[in-house]
């Protein structure tokens, strides 16, 4: 999600001693290979799509096993007040780094990630864009995972972070704006103790995807991107080519709303916005250039395809893993 600048810090602190202490009871098979395959990261899912050991962003989450031991993490993620997608610990090893990149799937358009370091040293540095932070243990960061970052820890030791993912609420959007009125160091942090009494509620997302993307949603995603291809020089020439990609997502999303006047989301409208949508991924495939964007660096036709055609409609994409762009 794109922010008001790189990294916000949230006025919430937590015991990390006592964090430290329920990862460390978490057995050794439970850490599990990150799903990129990233070198030396690695993760314990607390909350994912039917509370199982999977990475997946759809369908109705639950607490895994290893949450549900874990009381001062459940005391820690319901103090944030918000409903929580896909959650995790995130552990990188001694001397290995979250490579750069950018997080433009549809997932991540309308999510921000909490981050809560649990064991981490003054060395471990968090890079985003042109910033770079240290988040040090027991502190609640906030970062624009729209812009390029990566993680670096130089040390020999296994930094953990607490991890959740959240389209926020209106309490968790009014801490935010709180934050962006004052420095880092002169927030006024409430601090949240472990309490051996208190079992609270979690909320977890129910309904993250629809098996066809309303028009409304699909026009603001697509106005949003073309917007900031559109702001971006890019090399001579390109400017015509943005014009084909915008003309060409623009007349795609009004042809959704035609099918959609008269299908809405049931299935039998399906095959016609499948066809749409692998219409307009042909016509992308056909620009003969890259279309870099500005703001990240990322290519304009593979955001249009991870943060819409992906999730346009309940039909799978053929050759999904083969789709290739002018490079």
């Amino acid at each position: 999600m794109k922010l008001a600048r790189e990294f916000i810090r949230l006025p919430l602190s937590f015991d990390a001693e006592r964090l430290a202490g329920e990862v460390h009871a978490l057995p050794a098979e439970a850490w599990q290979s990150h799903p990129t395959g990233y070198k030396g990261n690695s993760a314990i899912p607390l909350i994912s799509v039917g509370g199982e050991a999977n990475d997946v962003f759809s369908g109705p989450m639950a607490e895994t096993a290893w949450l549900k031991q874990s009381p001062y993490l459940r005391q820690v993620l319901a103090s944030f007040q918000v409903v929580f997608g896909r959650s995790r610990l995130m552990g990188l090893a001694g001397g290995q780094e979250v490579p750069q990149h950018s997080d433009s799937n549809y997932h991540w358009f309308t999510r921000v990630r909490i981050h809560v370091p649990v064991i981490t040293y003054p060395e471990v540095m968090f890079h985003c864009h042109d910033k770079a932070v240290h988040m040090a243990a027991g502190e609640a960061w906030v970062f624009d995972n729209w812009k390029v970052h990566r993680v670096v820890n130089p040390t020999t030791g296994f930094r953990v972070h607490l991890v959740a993912d959240t389209v926020g609420s209106s309490i968790f959007w009014a801490m935010i704006e709180h934050s962006l009125k004052h420095a880092p160091g002169e927030l006024d942090v409430q601090h949240v103790s472990f309490n051996p009494h208190s079992s609270p509620p979690l909320m977890m997302e129910q309904f993250n995807t629809l098996d066809v993307m309303h028009p409304g949603e699909m026009e603001l995603l697509t106005e949003d991107l073309v917007a900031d291809l559109l702001a971006s020089p890019g090399p001579p020439g390109s400017g015509d080519l943005a014009g084909q990609f915008a003309s060409a997502v623009r007349a795609f999303y009004q042809d959704w709303k035609s099918i959609w006047s008269v299908y809405g989301s049931s299935q039998a409208g399906w095959s016609l916005y499948e066809n749409r949508r692998n219409r307009l991924l042909a016509e992308l495939q056909a620009i003969r250039q890259p279309l870099v964007l500005g703001s990240n660096g990322l290519i304009a036709q593979r955001v249009m395809l991870a943060r819409v055609l992906v999730a346009c409609v309940n039909k799978p994409i053929p050759g999904m893993n083969e789709i290739q762009f002018a490079t």
